[in-house]
């Protein structure tokens, strides 16, 4: 069926209605509604229709008349809001006929059949049985009797949600198609909300901590080989420069005194690897045999190593 051109007569029709709005809640409303509903024709006139519908719905809003509702409802089809179309010129055959305007009632009417065949249809099942569940199209509430049911939807997409007390939200969105398409979406059991809060702690078993002591304890036995493979060369820098380069011991030519001075730089470095290697051997020594077998608390524990005169002295600190 071609669908009929009435949105002009509608125009023609309400335009005498501004000298008598019906039900205006006062005078500032009766003429805000007036100037929006003026408003509405011009830019309807100028083609910009989905503002030209936001007028005319604050219009109505303002100060309520069949005439405007038949309006929006014309101006609804012309932006391709089919259901909104349909629902709105329902509502405008019963203001019309509350007002004994039969003839806009007839309009109204023959109006809205004319949109049934194109209307498009979602169809919301439920198969949560969740307590509490709400469900939403589009933010507006979907009671339990619409649940399974087609209802006429706006041609677009649309979003579903469902929600229920300690449950995961559902939401899924669909486009429904013009010119009486079907589509359904069913909001399926919901999941039971999950928990981000932080587990119970495992009891270490120590096997960690023994590995760690193992590759500790294995660096400072290296560096102790270092330290003693600089304190040889130390020694043997040290004894050359004695006999071959200082005579009476205490006057030195300039070899014995270079390898006097490099015998020091080595032992200072044998010092050091020493100290390195005693500290990293303790500490694997304490992290290996302090660890906890299943079950058992994990020991505070540190090693505390400092050089002294000739050496280094290492200390234990915690608490088992």
């Amino acid at each position: 069926m071609k669908p009929l051109r009435l949105l002009p007569s509608i125009l023609v029709v309400t335009a005498c209605l501004g000298a008598s709005p019906a039900r205006a809640q006062n005078a500032s409303d009766k003429a805000a509604a007036e100037a929006l509903f003026q408003e509405g024709r011009r830019l309807l006139d100028a083609g910009k229709v989905p503002e030209a519908c936001a007028k005319f719905s604050e219009s109505q809003r303002l100060d309520p008349a069949p005439g405007t509702l038949l309006n929006l409802a014309g101006c609804y089809e012309k932006n391709g809001q089919t259901a909104s179309a349909w629902a709105t010129f329902k509502e405008a055959m019963s203001a019309s006929h509350q007002k004994g305007r039969t003839d806009w009632e007839a309009l109204a009417r023959s109006r809205a059949l004319a949109l049934e065949p194109t209307l498009s249809r979602l169809t919301i099942t439920v198969s949560s049985t969740a307590d509490g569940l709400q469900v939403r199209r589009d933010g507006a509430a979907v009671g339990q009797a619409e649940w399974g049911t087609p209802i006429p939807v706006d041609p677009g997409t649309h979003v579903v949600e469902a929600q229920a007390p300690h449950r995961a939200p559902f939401r899924q969105s669909i486009d429904v198609a013009s010119g009486g398409a079907t589509a359904a979406v069913t909001v399926t059991e919901l999941a039971p909300e999950s928990t981000t809060g932080p587990g119970p702690e495992t009891p270490s078993d120590g096997s960690t901590q023994r590995m760690i002591g193992l590759v500790v304890g294995g660096v400072g036995i290296v560096s102790l080989g270092i330290g003693s493979g600089f304190g040889l060369v130390a020694m043997g820098k040290e004894n050359d420069a004695t006999h071959n380069h200082c005579p009476d011991g205490v006057h030195c030519d300039p070899t014995g005194l270079q390898l006097g001075q490099d015998a020091h730089t080595d032992a200072t470095a044998s010092t050091v690897f020493f100290i390195v290697g005693g500290a990293a051997v303790a500490g694997g020594l304490v992290l290996y045999f302090t660890a906890p077998k299943a079950g058992d608390s994990v020991p505070t524990v540190g090693l505390r190593a400092a050089p002294t005169r000739g050496g280094a002295s290492f200390g234990l600190v915690g608490a088992w």
